[in-house]
């Protein structure tokens, strides 16, 4: 941890399952790395995730008591009955902390896995904090984010679902949709809870592209300055975070991901989706791709 103010170092380095000290059972024996260090704007706490990669499979999750990082923590341990919970992605919803992990390994073979919180008892530190998750065994909507709130001052309106988007190889190389997903959290009637959107049923229509690495998506292909390793450059999924903010008579919705430009390069397609207040019915505001003057192969 670093003071904003003066650089100097003022924390760490630490290891991820250290938070979990004396919390007993693999959250604190295990290491696995996949962490996630999230501020909560609404709340001014922060989160931290690290999951559990062999069985039992647990997604252990950490809300600080105050807005002091180096300070105490709620600490949570959550089974992930689908398997080896990876590639974990969070945002930050004014009912709730919404997860999406790729499952691997479980009775079910591989699936995508969106996960709610129920993050009004995690700040108080209530213990068996309830999580509520749905399971499609496919890899049609793999690697999805969640939207996170990006200003305090703009939070989404009262009652309004939390938006997932994702799904952006299922057509390779080239590519003119992004699917979203709709999660409405009932904490305290589970089986109230939805999520909608499994298999693609709300796509969104976005300028055609080609997935990175010559449309694979896959692969290090990305030059780096100094050295003859690329870099990998997951251009098969929208890359963290999906930004959101209320601006009051319409709601908008950031993100970015790799593909392949005109010249060859891998470049940065970013994208402003809007809804109008009270709706989540998003489409394309204005989008565009980055990728620095022709034959500059640097990674942006």
């Amino acid at each position: 941890m670093f003071d904003k103010a003066t650089g100097a170092v003022i924390a760490g380095p630490i290891a991820g399952n250290q938070l979990w000290a004396g919390f007993g059972g693999p959250c604190e024996t295990q290491n696995d790395g996949d962490i996630i260090v999230l501020w909560d704007k609404l709340a001014h706490r922060w989160l931290m995730s690290q999951n559990v990669f062999s069985a039992p499979f647990l997604t252990c999750v950490a809300v600080s008591t105050t807005p002091d990082a180096t300070g105490t923590f709620f600490r949570y341990a959550f089974p992930q009955a689908n398997g080896f919970p990876d590639y974990p992605k969070w945002g930050v919803w004014s009912d709730g902390y919404y997860q999406h992990n790729n499952a691997f390994g479980g009775p079910n073979g591989f699936g995508s896995e969106p996960c709610a919180y129920d993050r009004a008892k995690m700040l108080k530190g209530i213990p068996h904090a309830r999580q509520i998750c749905f399971f499609a065994p496919t890899i049609f909507d793999d690697s999805m984010l969640p939207a996170d709130i990006d200003s305090a001052a703009a939070p989404p309106p009262a009652g309004q679902p939390e938006m997932y988007l994702g799904s952006i190889d299922n057509t390779p190389p080239t590519s003119n949709v992004i699917y979203s997903y709709l999660f409405h959290v009932d904490f305290d009637n589970p089986g109230n809870s939805t999520f909608t959107g499994f298999g693609g049923t709300t796509p969104i229509s976005v300028p055609i592209f080609t997935l990175s690495c010559g449309g694979s998506g896959f692969g290090d292909c990305v030059p780096q300055k100094a050295t003859s390793r690329k870099l990998e450059s997951i251009g098969d999924r929208l890359l963290y975070r999906l930004a959101y903010r209320n601006f009051g008579d319409h709601q908008a919705w950031l993100v970015t991901h790799d593909v392949t430009t005109a010249t060859g390069q891998v470049g940065e397609r970013w994208y402003e989706f809007r809804a109008p207040e009270n709706s989540t019915s998003a489409a394309v505001f204005q989008s565009g791709t980055f990728a620095g003057p022709p034959g500059d192969t640097n990674f942006r």
